[in-house]
């Protein structure tokens, strides 16, 4: 889904749209009249699924922070605290996971970065459910 802002600009001649959302490619465009357009482009999976979820469930939330020109601000405040709830997660868990921490005692590193990702993985669910899927 792309979705354009209403207000539009001057660039080489032709009317654009200041800021563009393309749900499908993780991008943000801000057109301006004097510089070649910024494109900003998003990997995690977080935004990916909040993007989608959004097109589909709240389209009218994406189309007002399109247009008021919030889009680029609102995702990466997003995408940070999201990675930063997911790391305070694995943190707590990693503090009172006694397998974890007999690994990192007796060095075993390849175990312990195991357990760490698999903490990774379960902490993902209820930080998504509270702060991706909305």
């Amino acid at each position: 889904m792309i979705i354009r802002s209403k207000d539009k600009v001057q660039v080489n001649g032709k009317n654009k749209p200041v800021w563009v959302l393309d749900t499908d490619a993780l991008t943000v465009t801000h057109n301006t009249p004097d510089a070649e357009p910024s494109v900003t482009t998003f990997s995690s999976d977080h935004i990916k699924y909040h993007l989608h979820y959004s097109a589909e469930y709240r389209p009218a939330r994406l189309k007002k922070l399109v247009n008021d020109g919030t889009i680029l601000s609102y995702l990466t405040d997003l995408d940070r605290s999201v990675a930063e709830a997911i790391e305070r997660q694995v943190g707590i868990m990693l503090e009172n996971d006694t397998e974890y921490l007999r690994a990192v005692a007796v060095g075993d590193l390849a175990k312990a970065r195991g357990l760490e990702n698999m903490d990774r993985l379960i902490a993902r669910d209820p930080v998504y459910a509270a702060m991706v899927y909305v």
